[in-house]
This record gives C-alpha cells, sequence and structure tokens, in this order.
C-alpha cells in the first residue's frame, strides 16, 4: 500500500466510528533500541504545507483515545505488534519507561486497527500480557485438601528447567524468573495459583510479595499475540506504527522527559525542525506511550 493511499485509510479510519474490538510460539521481538535507521512515515510524500508549524503542545490525555488513530511512539511496542501480526506465535519485548512505577497502558484483550508499512492494514486482535518489569520470587504453599476439581502436576514430569524453578520453590529456596520469558510465561500461567505434587505432597505455588518491587521498577514487559479478525467493534482504536522521522522523535522524547518531572503539559518550539519533521507532527493527533496517550497539537 503506498503512502497516499495509507493517508487516505488513516483519515478514514479516525472521521468514522472505527470499527473492532493483548504454547510458546518460535518468534520474540525484544529490540529496545530508538530509533529505525530509517524512518518510513506516511506524511513523507504530502504536498501540504509545513513551513507555520512553529510549535509543538504535548498533554496527556484520558485512556487510550479511539475518536482518532493515534501514533505509537516507543519503537519496541510498534515492533511486538508488527512482530505479532506477522507470526502466530507469542512475541515479546521490554522498555523503560517515562514514570516509574507506571504499569503499561496497553495489555488484555481487545481488538484494533494496526496501520504499518510493515504489515497489512486491518483489525488484529490483540492479548497482551503485561506489567512492571522485576523478578518475580515464587514460593509454594502445601495443601492438604486441594479441590476435588483441580488440575495436578507431577514435578518429575516437568521439563528441566520448570522443574528446577519448581522445587526451588517448593524448597524456599530464591525461586526467581522474569515475567516476559518462556520460562516465566509458564511459572505466570501454570505455577502461580496452580497445584503440583513433589515427594507425596500437594503443593499450591505463588508470587512470593517483594516490598516495593514494582513502586521502583522502571521498565515494563510484555508477551503478546497479535492475530487478523474480521470481528469489529466501534470503539476500537487505529495504532499508527510507522515512527517519526528522527528529528520529530528526538523533540518529542525531550518533551516526554519534561513532561514526566511534573505531568503537566509541555512544549517546545520546532520552528528549526526539517519540513518533513514538521509536517509528521502536524500530522499526528495522538501519541502512545508505554504509560500514558498524549493529545498533540501543532501551531
Amino acid at each position: 500500500m503506498g503512502p497516499t493511499r495509507r493517508r487516505s485509510l488513516l483519515a478514514a479510519l479516525g472521521a468514522s466510528a472505527v470499527a473492532g474490538c493483548l504454547g510458546d510460539g518460535p518468534t520474540d521481538s525484544t529490540d529496545g533500541s530508538a530509533t529505525d535507521a530509517t524512518d518510513p512515515d506516511p506524511s513523507a510524500d504530502s504536498g501540504d504545507d509545513a513551513s507555520d508549524v512553529d510549535t509543538l503542545r504535548l498533554a496527556a490525555a484520558d485512556g487510550l483515545p479511539t475518536d482518532r488513530p493515534i501514533r505509537v511512539h516507543p519503537r519496541p511496542l510498534a515492533r511486538l505488534l508488527e512482530g505479532g501480526a506477522a507470526t502466530d506465535g507469542l512475541v515479546r519485548t521490554t522498555d523503560s519507561i517515562l514514570l516509574t512505577g507506571r504499569p503499561p497502558l496497553v495489555s488484555g484483550e481487545q481488538t484494533v486497527y494496526l496501520a504499518s508499512t510493515e504489515i497489512e492494514d486491518g483489525a488484529y486482535a490483540l492479548d497482551i500480557d503485561g506489567g512492571l518489569l522485576y523478578e518475580w520470587l515464587l514460593g509454594a504453599t502445601a495443601v492438604e485438601d486441594p479441590p476435588t476439581d483441580a488440575e495436578v502436576v507431577a514435578v518429575d514430569d516437568l521439563a528441566d528447567d520448570r522443574r528446577t524453578l519448581a522445587v526451588e520453590a517448593i524448597e524456599g529456596g530464591r525461586a526467581t524468573v522474569e515475567p516476559q520469558t518462556p520460562l516465566g510465561t509458564w511459572a505466570r500461567r501454570a505455577f502461580v495459583g496452580s497445584y503440583v505434587r513433589y515427594q507425596g505432597t500437594v503443593y499450591r505455588g505463588r508470587e512470593r510479595q517483594q516490598t516495593d518491587a514494582a513502586f521502583f521498577s522502571n521498565e515494563v514487559w510484555y508477551v503478546a499475540s497479535v492475530t487478523p479478525t474480521d470481528d469489529t467493534a466501534t470503539d476500537a482504536p487505529t495504532l499508527h506504527l510507522d515512527p517519526l522521522p528522527q528529528e520529530a522523535r528526538r523533540v518529542v522524547d525531550d518533551l516526554l522527559g519534561d513532561w514526566a518531572s511534573a505531568l503537566d503539559p509541555v512544549e517546545a518550539d520546532v520552528s528549526d525542525l526539517d519540513e518533513r519533521s514538521r509536517r509528521a507532527l502536524a500530522e499526528t493527533d495522538r501519541l502512545l506511550t508505554h504509560v500514558a496517550a498524549f493529545e498533540v497539537a501543532t501551531a
């Protein structure tokens, strides 16, 4: 799909009531770099005059807006969604965040419209596990009478890495795992809150709470599947995954750092940016970061 056609699609999606509603797979996305070597952007070929764009203003929005397209700013998150759309398996990534202890805004199950030069535009069902990144510390509690319908898995039947982790948790050792890894995914989904049998005793796995571990975390993690869908809903957001030009990204990153210090609207002079960067900013209505969405205004 060419740039002009893509702009038309985004405009149509944003102007209408947008239709649509996050075993381990083989594909991981873990690149945390801030910029791409190239900056594909649908505004690059626009004939619009951006010479009168002098000021950029960012103000935090309430939740994830659905009335207009929103550009996904963190490249790891955009690549996660692109990678998930290109594979049948799970994709994973981690990244630093603006606000320490603030959980990711995009998680859970929903349908969105994705627009990108890297994938086919359309509706996708997201199934995203996500949270603040810190090492989970696991434990286990002996259970005399597990529920009659509970599935109890023998520890000896587990794969080596899972068995080692389960035994360490049962014996009270330092059983730690990062939640976004394949082993962490198993621990979150099949050990914590579930039942295992070890040396004749049934145990229920649990996460051992660590004081302020999440509060002081300055990273987030995601494990996601992204599946094309024909399902539609009127409140589905449209996520634009192509990056801003590098000069525009640098200004936005600086402004986001300023915003994080006080959480007030911020603005910057962008009159010295090249026309392509100013045009891209002028054509961006909303911006999504890991922990907040922003209204974008230019003047």
